[in-house]
């Protein structure tokens, strides 16, 4: 696996969490340091850039996803970003624990300048008061990206740029079963009883039932909706249909032996490691569904209490650069840019198996159902937790 094969996902948020410009300058689209890079080779246009070096000698602290995240980030971003602005990145890799750093640290010595966080950790703690407002006209290269990405309150309100990652994928082992998957229907046939593997956090899975219930029905791309609308009978359903799972998998790399070993026989998947692994063990097989399609949402944010808030959005844009995007898609990731996805999936034609690489498919990406997840969160958890997942290992 090119990837740490645990998940930046926290799944287990309490109510209390959920309820409960330090510094101005100029940002790096002000010096123009950022305008119209169109290489696609990270650095390649840096090199008059490099003669303003407007943040030489500052240091920007940021919280990055361990795994493949931190090898594009520190191979792509932190290079070709320091010989642009003079300042120093220090990476800091992890997990779930961005924010009880940020919450341990001194008031007036954030942890972090910058942190990638993903919507489950994400909406508590902007609502916690932890992040600041950003000044998007610092940020010009968030306009590359699909609209679709950016309709949320988060970007609505100013706390940070959201953007897609791994979408929700039906995987399975050739070997065990006689027909071609296309939809999550397919986890209800009869012959593929208590044969799925299914991930055992419910902000994935508990959309893959509803995928399902909406299939089974005659009514697929409507799980959003059905989540949305009828979170009790989606929750139902997962009850009926628990005893189908022959393996609640804890992380993709778990996933993907069992697959191999033959422990499951299908069932669902995040793409970012998919991808790997498709290309690693010939007898696995997958597809991104075109109906009912979602994916993780991540986010860039700063916090409060930082002193280098210009130089956290100048990063922040330099990101979406389409020379960063790309090295970050060559990683597995997805990019919402449609120009980057579409070079990519030239090269690459997996990659366009599982990302879109139209204009109505970047159009139509949508986040899993956080939203109405939060509504109902506790109540979901002792259902998820207490039933649904009851004796699994």
């Amino acid at each position: 696996m090119t990837r740490s094969d645990r998940d930046p996902i926290r799944t287990h948020l309490g109510r209390r969490r959920l309820l409960a410009g330090m510094t101005a300058g100029a940002g790096l689209a002000a010096t123009g340091l950022l305008a119209g890079c169109g290489s696609d080779e990270p650095g390649r246009d840096d090199a008059a850039a490099t003669r303003n070096r407007p943040f030489e000698g500052e240091t920007l602290k940021v919280f990055i996803y361990s795994g493949s995240w931190e090898q594009s980030f520190r191979s792509a971003f932190i290079p070709a970003f320091e010989a642009a602005t003079g300042a120093t990145v220090i990476a800091d890799p992890g997990w779930w624990d961005s924010i009880p750093k940020l919450k341990a640290s001194p008031p007036d010595d954030p942890a972090f300048d910058l942190v990638l966080t993903d919507a489950t950790q994400g909406y508590p703690a902007i609502r916690e008061g932890l992040f600041q407002t950003i000044d998007m006209d610092n940020i010009p290269n968030r306009e590359r990206a699909a609209a679709s990405t950016l309709d949320n309150w988060v970007y609505a309100e100013n706390y940070g740029v959201t953007f897609p990652d791994s979408a929700m994928t039906l995987a399975w082992n050739r070997d065990l079963i006689d027909f071609e998957p296309s939809g999550w229907a397919d986890l209800l046939r009869e012959d593929m009883a208590g044969t799925l593997g299914v991930y055992n956090s419910f902000y994935m899975s508990l959309y893959t039932f509803a995928a399902m219930k909406v299939g089974a029905a005659g009514a697929p791309g409507t799980a959003h909706a059905e989540v949305r609308n009828n979170l009790d009978g989606v929750l139902q359903f997962a009850r009926d249909n628990r005893d189908r799972v022959g393996y609640w998998w804890p992380t993709s790399s778990d996933m993907v032996l069992n697959l191999a070993q033959e422990n499951a026989a299908i069932g669902n998947m995040h793409s970012t490691d998919m991808l790997p692994a498709l290309r690693e063990r010939p007898a696995l097989a997958a597809t991104v569904p075109d109906v009912d399609r979602a994916y993780i949402q991540l986010m860039w944010v700063v916090p409060a209490a930082t002193r280098r808030k210009a130089l956290a959005e100048a990063a922040i844009d330099f990101l979406f650069r389409p020379d960063m995007q790309a090295a970050f898609a060559r990683g597995g990731r997805m990019t919402a840019q449609l120009d980057v996805a579409q070079r990519i999936a030239a090269d690459d034609p997996l990659y366009g198996q599982v990302y879109p690489t139209t204009a109505q498919g970047v159009a139509g990406i949508q986040y899993y159902p956080y939203e109405a997840y939060f509504k109902d969160w506790d109540h979901i958890v002792q259902v998820w937790d207490q039933e649904i997942l009851r004796s699994a290992g």
